[in-house]
């Protein structure tokens, strides 16, 4: 059986939270996301054009870009690049901060994509599938897309794997805390490395591409600002993002970080997996 992304309806979760996809439109929040989150792998759009195989493309549309973070590395790979998200704050970035004549940012969903029928080469959803109707995506995207044109679905292991044990470990028992307070039906999903995933075509590739990062202890809090789970945490609690970055670094010395960890360069070892399917 194939495995279902959630599906969201209005502001509610049918769990009870708030749908995750309205936790992104804090302008505060979508700054600190475009600076923070990693992006995809230097090699990712190289490799969607190859797999395409038919020259460049003439357009490409990125799927849930929130501020741009991942669509920026699909500047001089196709004629053409919109940027599509639900979120208001997360187009405002996005159109602030990444100018130039190939690309644009329109609010809407994946639900109703921003082109005529059999006009697109290419389709991405970075870190976003999780949040889809996956049903009703693909057949959007079954319309937009040429004959041969590409969607890919790509998931991006954030923070990825500490190459220090005793941080590696630390960040885990951490993990079990945080992830209370996420989504657990998109956060598994995602955390599955989408397995399962609906793809709507015959013909289907799995693509990895691992790049190495070096962060602080205090960069490693920043990214944890940017999830979704931290909104979720913040809400509940009432705090405000100081506060509840406070909390969750109270959190980390309880765990055994100490002074001289906190000032350590930790390397990270991040992976790109990319799902694609040719129509």
């Amino acid at each position: 059986m194939m495995a279902q992304s959630p599906r969201y309806h209005g502001d509610e979760l049918i769990p009870g939270r708030y749908n995750p996809a309205r936790l992104f439109e804090n302008d505060a929040h979508s700054v600190r996301y475009s600076k923070l989150r990693p992006s995809l792998a230097e090699e990712s759009a190289g490799a969607l054009v190859k797999l395409l195989g038919s020259g460049k493309p003439s357009l490409w549309i990125d799927v849930g870009c929130g501020p741009g973070t991942s669509t920026k590395k699909f500047i001089g790979h196709a004629d053409k690049i919109i940027g599509v998200d639900v979120s208001e704050s997360q187009i405002k970035v996005a159109k602030e901060t990444i100018i130039h004549p190939s690309v644009s940012f329109v609010r809407g969903s994946c639900e109703k994509l921003p082109a005529e029928d059999g006009t697109v080469d290419i389709i991405t959803a970075v870190q976003a599938a999780h949040y889809f109707d996956m049903a009703v995506f693909s057949k959007e995207a079954k319309r937009v897309l040429k004959p041969g044109g590409i969607l890919a679905v790509i998931r991006i292991d954030s923070p990825g794997v500490c190459t220090s044990p005793k941080f590696r470990d630390i960040l885990q028992e951490f993990d079990k805390y945080i992830c209370q307070f996420a989504d657990s039906k998109s956060y598994r999903f995602w955390q599955s490395g989408y397995k399962g995933l609906p793809l709507p075509f015959t013909e289907q590739h799995r693509l990895v591409f691992r790049e190495s990062y070096k962060r602080t202890f205090d960069d490693i809090i920043n990214l944890f600002t940017t999830y979704s789970h931290f909104e979720n945490f913040r809400k509940e609690k009432e705090l405000s993002v100081d506060e509840a970055r406070a909390v969750f670094v109270n959190r980390f010395e309880e765990l055994g970080i100490g002074e001289e960890d906190k000032k350590e360069v930790f390397s990270f070892d991040v992976d790109t997996l990319i799902l694609a399917s040719r129509k």
